[in-house]
């Protein structure tokens, strides 16, 4: 029974794959780079599961050396989904040649597996295969499985660390993020990294003695795929890979957070009556684009000081410090009887906002309730 459903998913998963990768590489929405790079990384995996369904199955081949093919992907899934996260996290992306240092791992493999292969009878492979078949394969292939899966987990590690600290960095310029957008690409790093940490616990259970648990890990690992590529990517294809992206990176890479400089206690105090009292009586909080640039000009400020002035006088970065504006103004909108008939979503854009998630994320922030809770309650 297990094997029959395991069949099915497998075909599923394959033409699903497949589907999802020709759909990104002639999407002309969002980023052709980020686009090409997703693709890619579902196209190899499409290749992976058909070389795992005829391994899993004995299904015999008349080019066996294909089946080894997936095995040089492992060095190459990593690299890609951390520059299709700088694609999707940094405004006109480029690659450059120095991307390319990422692949010579993989490189250096598909050389090597080739010189292998090439020198290698079929007979030989199929022989191979039936001992890997049995798990009677010799230590230092199941090291170098193991290592290779290491491979792509640091590197999605690495992209879900490059995620915080772009969206740090976006938060002290900008009073508007796309909060759907980074918790996409978050839940997309966040489900490779089950995906592979769950490869890692099958190629793990051979060494623990556990080899009858290693159908119903791969079960697992096929039902996870599943239930991702089912119920979250074909949802979010469009908006993993969107244009705008957070932050430029010469900005990003801009050093020095402060210049070096020391506010004394009643400068500071005369800056935050200062940057206060302008917000206020211009209510440039209702400027739903606002960022930290526009409002330094304003003030005759440079953008570094104005930082400086709100992280250290109000505790708190440039985003919650003109959301927290949005949302006063928003209670006084919610609260205000005489216009009682006035809907959350006419609110949210009263007072600043340009998208539900986003004024819900501030309102329940700062209040500790959602909008529609805090309007029932008065």
């Amino acid at each position: 029974m297990e094997f029959n459903l395991l069949k099915i998913l497998f075909i599923v998963l394959c033409f699903q794959s497949a589907f999802i990768s020709f759909f990104l590489f002639q999407s002309k929405k969002g980023k052709r780079l980020g686009n090409r790079m997703l693709a890619l990384v579902f196209l190899m995996l499409s290749i992976a599961l058909v070389n795992l369904y005829w391994t899993v199955f004995g299904i015999e081949t008349n080019f066996p050396r294909l089946l080894f093919i997936d095995d040089t992907f492992m060095f190459a899934y990593g690299p890609l989904l951390y520059l299709f996260t700088q694609s999707a996290l940094f405004k006109e992306y480029r690659l450059k040649r120095c991307h390319l240092f990422h692949f010579i791992p993989f490189l250096l493999f598909v050389c090597i597996m080739v010189l292998l292969l090439s020198n290698v009878d079929p007979e030989s492979l199929y022989r191979s295969m039936r001992l890997a078949e049995n798990q009677n394969i010799p230590w230092y292939v199941k090291i170098g499985g193991l290592l290779m899966l290491l491979h792509v987990l640091c590197y999605l590690l690495l992209s879900k660390w490059e995620v915080k600290r772009v969206l740090d960095s976006a938060l002290q310029s900008r009073s508007t993020i796309d909060q759907g957008h980074i918790k996409t690409l978050r839940f997309l790093l966040n489900s490779f990294i089950l995906l592979f940490g769950i490869s890692l616990v099958h190629a793990f259970l051979p060494f623990l003695g556990f080899k009858n648990g290693l159908l119903f890990s791969l079960l697992a690992m096929v039902l996870f795929l599943f239930y991702f590529i089912n119920s979250v990517v074909l949802k979010m294809l469009n908006r993993a890979t969107q244009d705008s992206g957070l932050i430029t990176q010469t900005r990003f890479g801009a050093k020095g957070k402060y210049a070096a400089t020391k506010l004394e206690p009643q400068e500071l105090e005369a800056y935050k009556t200062k940057v206060w009292e302008y917000m206020v009586a211009e209510e440039r909080y209702l400027d739903s684009d606002l960022k930290i640039d526009d409002l330094a000009l304003e003030l005759d400020l440079p953008p570094k000081k104005l930082s400086q002035i709100i992280n250290e006088g109000y505790s708190c970065n440039f985003f919650d410090f003109v959301n927290r504006f949005r949302v006063e103004a928003a209670k006084v909108l919610l609260s205000n009887r005489a216009d009682a008939k006035r809907t959350v979503l006419e609110v949210l854009y009263d007072s600043g906002f340009n998208s539900k998630s986003s004024f819900n994320t501030a309102f329940k922030k700062f209040t500790g309730l959602t909008p529609t809770e805090y309007k029932n309650r008065l």
